[in-house]
């Protein structure tokens, strides 16, 4: 698991380097079958209608709120890996 930023709200939260670790070889094997491309900086950062659509349909699956729950089978994330990333979303998900 990599450090979070202390102050997620100071912090630029990027993709590459705090993002990608926190997906597991088999989370991105597993989704990709679905057609969900998780390391995909392109496909993650996919606006629709404005919004930032490919990352707010993993953070659904990643918070439980769209099934099955990602990572399948757990361990789920901890809040502040899911709230890291919400940071990512609300940053504009930076490269």
């Amino acid at each position: 698991m990599p450090n979070l930023p202390a102050d997620l709200d100071a912090a630029v939260v990027s993709f590459g380097t705090d993002i990608v670790p926190l997906f597991r070889p088999m989370d991105i094997q597993c989704m990709k079958g679905r057609g969900v491309f998780l390391v995909d900086y392109n496909y993650m950062s996919a606006k629709t209608n404005g919004a930032f659509s490919n990352a707010g349909l993993v953070l659904a699956y990643l918070e439980g709120d769209q099934t099955p729950r990602m990572p399948f089978g757990g361990p789920y994330w901890s809040g502040e890996s899911l709230s890291l990333f919400q940071s990512w979303i609300d940053g504009g998900c930076q490269p």
